[in-house]
């Protein structure tokens, strides 16, 4: 030992060694009886606690789907001595309390058991300390459904609202599994069609894909219990075809010629559908009724359908000049420009 920590260790010696030290000793002392006396006075007293008591199916045949489960826990209040809440403030949760199917199995196909209050108050009340009571027990209705009968195999149909950015669209929802196995009461499955799902998204520039779930229905289970939902997403581009300008209804010894004798169709398509739309897709046409009552020497171009799935569309040009001819090239041509 140093010359350094001599000097230190006597000096803490001389400090404990003092009346004022011993002063202090002599309060922390009678401070910490006092702390003793009021604790176990205290622990006398009632408290009120919540405990968080698990719940146990048990016991469930090898046929029987459980459509709607029991809660996974239940709350409890529960009023006693503070000697016996201490055990309880350990772990805050009692052991699991397991509910038997054939106690309460009527024999039916599908039916809601509703376990009576009474039962639950009885098996928890037997793992409490003799002092303690049960003030309330939440949720106050615990039930289960449960199925014997046959499934349905049903379709999912996804709804909702999804939206994306201008420069982009929707091109379709799909859903994986696009069928669920749903389990019920016969007289559920029957009024059921189809499995509903619900989406929101927004402003969407790309494909995405979200989970979602069914909607709830008391004494309905679905296997799986959701499925992933792709808001297939694509975006818009330009496409410029050439057009031929043909006539129609024109009486057999009538031609119809046409300055250009082409206009170019410029219009908006989704980037996947670029290549499958071609001249072929669109009809300029000009019909010989149209033109008996056309009084202008131009004739204003206009598709007579539009494709699925284009849009935006322009004509250039807008306006072409026309003939009509003897179909034999005689002079008497009806002169329309």
């Amino acid at each position: 030992m140093n010359v350094r920590t001599s000097r230190t260790v006597r000096k803490i010696r001389l400090a404990l060694l003092s009346s004022k030290a011993r002063e202090t000793l002599v309060f922390l002392f009678f401070l910490a009886i006092s702390y003793g006396f009021w604790l176990l006075q205290t622990l006398n007293e009632s408290f009120d606690i919540r405990l968080q008591v698990p719940l146990r199916l048990t016991g469930v045949p090898g046929n029987v789907v459980i459509t709607t489960p029991l809660p996974s826990q239940i709350s409890v209040n529960v009023h006693d001595r503070g000697t016996s809440l201490v055990r309880y403030l350990r772990s805050r949760e009692l052991e699991p309390l397991d509910l038997d199917f054939a106690a309460y199995d009527n024999g039916a196909a599908s039916a809601r058991v509703q376990i009576p209050v009474q039962d639950i108050q009885r098996a928890v009340q037997s793992r409490l300390e003799a002092t303690g009571h049960i003030q309330s027990i939440h949720p106050d209705t615990i039930e289960y459904y449960y199925s014997r009968g046959p499934a349905y195999r049903l379709p999912v149909r996804v709804c909702g609202k999804v939206t994306t950015t201008p420069q982009n669209y929707l091109v379709g929802l799909r859903a994986e599994p696009d069928t669920l196995t749903v389990y019920a009461p016969m007289q559920v499955l029957d009024t059921m069609q189809a499995v509903y799902v619900s989406v929101a998204m927004s402003q969407l520039t790309g494909s995405t894909t979200v989970k979602a779930a069914p909607r709830g229905m008391k004494g309905v289970r679905y296997d799986p219990p959701g499925v992933k939902v792709t808001a297939m997403v694509d975006y818009f581009t330009e496409k410029t075809v050439e057009v031929p300008v043909i006539g129609l209804n024109f009486p057999g010894d009538k031609v119809l010629r046409t300055f250009p004798g082409k206009a170019r169709v410029t219009f908006r398509v989704g980037s996947s559908q670029f290549s499958r739309y071609t001249a072929d897709n669109f009809v300029l046409a000009v019909t010989y009724e149209e033109l008996l009552r056309n009084h202008s020497p131009k004739y204003r171009l206009h598709l007579k359908s539009l494709p699925e799935g284009v849009s935006n569309v322009r004509i250039v040009p807008q306006e072409i000049d026309y003939l009509i001819e003897q179909a034999d090239g005689s002079d008497d041509n009806e002169d329309a420009q």
